[in-house]
């Protein structure tokens, strides 16, 4: 026996996991949104709600590449599953809406975050995972005050799976939609003065600008100011990009702040050179941003240069391959051809 997998048409059949079903519907977005009330287990990385009777519904629950989700389908995983639930931990009457495990600002932006506009009770507890930072949490905290909502608890969930007794979890949203919702709900109408934007990832372990200090005289001539996203809050991430007429920087998660820019704005993503088949998932991740949101996309291949070393038992990298790590150039720093970078940004 092995978890069974409820497509839309079948929920709707049987009544009584019909019932578990919350439809909310946004009036601004124009959007409906799906909320599991009940019973069930989660783990803490996927997400993924397991229902007592072994039933999930990967229609609702999935983000991301549905080949990891294989596991959940496979005889090993109900029998090990079965054999533990028993001691899983259990937390009561909370809206899970999860956070990376690794802290990726991407993943909470894009995956997680949009589902918390879903939510219709005003007094709740509230579960995301253990690793998410102090400033998103506290983003979210002016997220629950903004749309009215008492938080009364954030529950911090450790890598693990747990049971859920009398909780909710909203559906994942594909891309586009978590798009489409963070660019209408929190795009910042404000003062701040035009600007353009060149992003530095001066203290990351990877795909920082090796050469960064010999383009400095470019990005002054071109009146390019620099930030530093890791100082920022992410509301004045929100407020910066909302206002950029340009943006520059190596692929990292501060481009997810795209979602907040207005049309029209140019986009320079230095980009590492990718040679493996699974390195597709970063391929487009910006410039599917830009696509949905008219804003126009350039892309500038540097050179890879290896990388400090990187903690590979650290709570970010321990869901990594080694030897992904170890080979592709996404875990590189970056060396940028100064002539070819000049001629971009000329055009800006």
């Amino acid at each position: 026996m092995v978890i069974q997998n409820l497509q839309e048409k079948n929920i709707t059949k049987d009544s009584d996991v019909n019932l578990n079903f919350l439809s909310i519907y946004h009036n601004k977005l124009k959007l409906n949104c799906k909320i599991y009330k009940g019973n069930f287990y989660s783990d803490s990385f996927n997400f993924f709600p397991i229902t007592p009777d072994n039933f999930s519904f990967l229609e609702f629950f999935m983000w991301g590449e549905k080949i990891k989700y294989a596991n959940f389908f496979t005889n090993e995983f109900y029998l090990n599953f079965n054999k533990n639930k028993k001691n899983f931990k259990e937390f009561k009457d909370v809206i899970i809406l999860g956070s990376s495990a690794a802290d990726n600002y991407y993943r909470n932006l894009i995956t997680f975050l949009p589902r918390i506009f879903l939510i219709s009770d005003k007094n709740i507890n509230l579960a995301i995972h253990r690793h998410s930072s102090n400033k998103f949490r506290n983003f979210l905290k002016n997220i629950l005050i903004s749309l009215g909502i008492k938080l009364n608890k954030l529950i911090y969930l450790d890598d693990d799976f747990y049971f859920f007794n009398n909780s909710q979890i909203p559906q994942f949203f594909s891309k586009e939609i978590s798009i489409t919702i963070l660019h209408q709900l929190l795009t910042k109408n404000n003062d701040h003065k035009t600007t353009k934007l060149y992003v530095t990832r001066k203290n990351s372990p990877f795909r920082k600008i090796i050469n960064e200090s010999d383009l400095i005289d470019d990005l002054k001539s071109n009146n390019i100011e620099m930030i530093d996203t890791d100082n920022m809050e992410i509301d004045d991430q929100i407020k910066i990009f909302s206002s950029a007429e340009v943006v520059i920087a190596p692929t990292g998660s501060a481009l997810a702040n795209l979602v907040f820019c207005k049309e029209g704005t140019k986009v320079l993503e230095i980009r590492p050179q990718y040679n493996f088949d699974y390195e597709n998932i970063f391929k487009k991740r910006y410039s599917d941003i830009c696509d949905k949101l008219n804003l126009v996309y350039y892309s500038l291949d540097a050179d890879p240069i290896k990388a400090d070393k990187i903690d590979k038992n650290s709570e970010k990298y321990k869901f990594i391959s080694s030897n992904v790590i170890n080979k592709s150039n996404y875990y590189k720093n970056l060396l940028v051809k100064k002539n070819e970078f000049k001629k971009l940004i000329d055009q800006f």
